[in-house]
């Protein structure tokens, strides 16, 4: 009886770790990319701190180098649970026209064509690259609250967390 209820917690067990594994293989590039960015300045910034924290002989410079690779672990495990989950937005579609790329200023306008024939726009930061004529995926956080004030500068720095990335389509 004792071995029966063994294999049935091994079983039960190892259903587990293929449901994770089935859950992990599913999240979207985007996502484990940034998680995988995130974590590697993390771990770098816990050794940097660490070495010039012992350098100087500062016990809070390397509590504080902690404190930022605990945080990003943290964050990068976030976002590598909310895209087993599907706890995102999806924004796909053709880009057809783009405004205010040279101006002064941080953000700028993308127009999105979807398939159905709908056109949306998109404030994004200037650091990223999109071309008219390609196709994207964009993804964005489900849980954010959209802020509108009316005043785009305000908008995009208030929504700050709310777009994880995008991936071009073929």
């Amino acid at each position: 009886m004792h071995k029966k209820k063994k294999s049935k917690k091994m079983e039960h067990l190892i259903s587990d770790i293929n449901q994770r594994l089935e859950g992990i293989q599913n999240i979207p590039s985007v996502f484990t990319d940034r998680a995988l960015k995130i974590g590697a300045l993390s771990f770098f910034a816990l050794f940097f701190g660490s070495y010039m924290g012992r350098q100087m002989d500062s016990a809070s410079f390397i509590f504080w180098s902690v404190a930022i690779c605990i945080f990003g672990i943290f964050y990068a495990f976030h976002l590598l649970r909310c895209g087993e989950k599907k706890a995102y937005e999806v924004v796909e579609g053709m880009v057809y026209e783009m405004k205010g790329r040279h101006s002064i200023g941080r953000v700028y306008q993308v127009g999105i064509r979807m398939e159905d024939g709908r056109q949306t726009w998109l404030l994004m930061d200037k650091r990223y690259r999109f071309w008219v004529g390609r196709r994207y995926r964009f993804y964005f956080c489900r849980e954010k609250q959209n802020i509108l004030s009316g005043m785009k500068n305000l908008d995009a720095a208030l929504n700050i967390g709310s777009f994880y990335g995008a991936e071009e389509l073929e």
